[in-house]
Parts: structure tokens; sequence; C-alpha cells
């Protein structure tokens, strides 16, 4: 599959926003949470492959948005931060199990992220937000407030919709805004007050690690909650 870059966003000073649309549709429709794999040739790596997660709210079946962070040390994003709009590009299908659960009308729904982490989340959280009476969370942690993905527009959703509730967090920045710290300290709060959810983390290796520790400490066990690594 080949996919044709239609517009680049520059979504914070080193993420961008990329537009893409495939050359023919999906086989297979895109499930919310799913990932793509994309490919380049080096010439010294040979073939290369990196993984990200599709971004759009509501994708269709052959125009979806990825959200990439730029790694100085690595081959594939210095290449891609290279290319142009009309740039084509070999890819593969949306693939991935770590995909919204739409079962669970009523119970709350805690989403719970650090970077490019938020990247799933957004057409997660457009379908749970779809459930009635189902509370629907988001904490999303950075460094500093101009590393916030999406952050207006999760503003405006909470405003919205009073069924969801954005927390961002900041670990080296004090904002009137945002939690100052780190993710765990705000999640506990929230699910301390709950008997049940279904808690979807993505985000940071050394991160994930507590969370699950933390999470089983809260007394929530494999089903309730959902992990993927995205460093």
């Amino acid at each position: 599959m080949e996919y044709r870059i239609t517009e680049i966003i520059q979504e914070a000073p080193r993420v961008r926003r990329f537009k893409l649309q495939a050359e023919r549709p999906f086989e297979h429709p895109f499930l919310p949470g799913q990932f793509i794999v994309l490919q380049m040739e080096s010439a010294t790596e040979g073939i290369v492959q990196r993984s990200y997660s599709i971004s759009s709210v509501a994708p269709n079946n052959q125009e979806f948005e990825l959200c990439i962070a730029r790694n100085d040390n690595g081959i594939f994003t210095p290449w891609l931060f290279e290319q142009e709009p009309g740039f084509w590009i070999v890819g593969s299908e949306p693939q991935g199990n770590f995909v919204f659960q739409s079962g669970y009308l009523g119970i709350a729904h805690v989403f719970i992220c650090t970077g490019t982490g938020v990247a799933p989340f957004r057409s997660m959280i457009s379908e749970a937000l779809k459930l009635e009476n189902t509370p629907v969370y988001l904490v999303f942690g950075n460094r500093f407030a101009e590393d916030i993905l999406y952050h207006e527009e999760w503003k405006q959703l909470a405003q919205q919709n009073e069924q969801f509730q954005y927390h961002p967090v900041l670990s080296r920045q004090e904002q009137s805004f945002a939690h100052h710290g780190y993710v765990h300290a705000v999640y506990s709060r929230i699910l301390e007050k709950l008997t049940d959810a279904q808690i979807y983390v993505c985000g940071w290796q050394n991160m994930l690690v507590e969370t699950r520790r933390n999470l089983k400490l809260l007394g929530f066990n494999r089903k309730q909650y959902h992990f993927e690594q995205y460093d």
C-alpha cells in the first residue's frame, strides 16, 4: 500500500501532524486505536519500518492522520520530516489489538497518556463519548505546555460535553490550567472514587511500568486496563 502526504501541520516544536491518503480504500475498516507501519529504504540500514497510531478523530476508509515526534538520534523521523506534501510513502493497512472496547455502557472510561501516546486516544475518546451516561477522563502528561498535543481541541471538548473531563499534567512547568507533577497522582485520585472502569494507557515505558503497578494496588484487574508502549 502507498500513501500520499496531503498536508503537514507543525503541532508542537518537535511534533508534526501528517495527513495521508491511501492509494485505495482499506480492505478492512479501521478500528479506533489501531496503527499503521510506514517504511523507508536506507542506504546503510536497508528497509526501515516504524509504527504510528492513527490519530484522526474519525478517519474514513482512505484518509487519516498521524502525529509524529522527531527523534534526532533515529533514522526514520529525520528522513520523514524532510518530505513535503505530495510525497508518496509505503505503509501497511491499519492493524493492532490496542483498540476501543465498545461494550461498556455506563462505566467510566479513563485514558492515561504521555507525549504522542495521545494519538490513538482521539478516535477512542470519540467513540467513548457516543456511549450514554458514560464518564470519560483524559489524563495527559507532558514536560512543558508547548508540548501538549491537540490542547485547544481537548479544552473545547470538555467545555461542550459534560461527559468529558480533561486533565493536562506538566512535569517541568507550572501553569494555572494544568496539574503540576506526573500523571500518577492525577489518575489515582480519579480511580480511587470509581468501583469499575475501563482504563487505556499509552506512553513512555517508565510511565507504563509504574501505572501498571499502581492500577493493581488500586484493585483493578487485567480485564479493566489496556496498555500500549509509545516511546
